[in-house]
C-alpha cells in the first residue's frame, strides 16, 4: 500500500467514528471510481493540469451529489482533487478496506484453484482456513488451470498449497534429494 493512502485511510476511519460509517464512505468512494473507470472524460477533466482545481472539485462535487454521496466522502474526495490526487483513488480505498478489515479482525485471503468453486465449496474452504488461521477471512479467488487440481491460498505470511502442482513439486524435491 502506498505511504500516502494509508493516512487518507486512518482519518477516515477516525472522523467517521464507527466502521460502520467508514465501510459507507468507502463504497461511496467506490462508486464514484466506477463513475471515473467508465467515463475517459472524466478522468481526462480530472487529470487535465490545464484546469484549475476549483473546476475539477466543482464537477467532482456535481458527481458526488448526484451519486448520494455523504458529507464526509464528499469531503475526502474534494481533499483528493485538490492535491492531485484522484488518479490514486483505488489505493485510497484499498488502503481503507485494509484499515476496516484490520479494525473488524477480518484478513483476506487470496485463493488460486484450479477450477471455479462453487458456492457450497467456497464456503467449506473458508471455514477450514478460518479454522487454521484463527480469524475470520475474506476469500478473494481466481481460477489458475495451471494448478492442475486443488488450490493454493495466502493469508497474511502464510501459505497453504493443496494444489496438485504442489504435490508434485513437493514430491521432485523429495526425490531429488534421495
Amino acid at each position: 500500500m502506498r505511504r500516502f493512502a494509508r493516512p487518507y485511510a486512518q482519518a477516515t476511519m477516525t472522523v467517521a467514528g464507527s466502521v460502520e460509517k467508514a465501510a459507507a464512505v468507502r463504497d461511496q468512494l467506490a462508486a464514484f471510481a466506477q463513475a471515473m473507470s467508465t467515463s475517459p472524460q472524466l478522468r481526462g477533466v480530472l487529470a487535465n493540469p490545464a484546469l484549475s482545481v476549483e473546476i475539477k472539485q466543482s464537477i467532482a462535487a456535481r458527481i458526488a451529489e448526484g451519486l448520494g454521496m455523504d458529507p464526509l466522502a464528499s469531503r475526502l474526495l474534494r481533499a483528493l482533487v485538490q492535491r492531485q490526487r484522484t488518479g490514486r483513488l483505488a489505493e485510497v480505498i484499498d488502503a481503507l478496506t485494509r484499515e476496516l478489515n484490520r479494525r473488524q479482525g477480518v484478513a483476506v485471503a487470496e485463493v488460486s484453484t484450479a477450477e471455479p468453486l462453487g458456492d457450497d465449496e467456497r464456503a467449506a474452504l473458508q471455514r477450514v482456513l478460518e479454522q487454521k488461521v484463527g480469524k475470520k477471512l475474506q476469500l478473494s479467488t481466481r481460477v489458475e488451470p495451471e494448478l492442475l487440481a486443488g488450490f493454493v491460498a495466502q493469508v497474511d505470511s502464510q501459505l497453504f498449497d493443496g494444489s496438485l502442482r504442489g504435490q508434485l513439486d513437493r514430491l521432485a524435491r523429495e526425490l531429488a534429494q534421495a
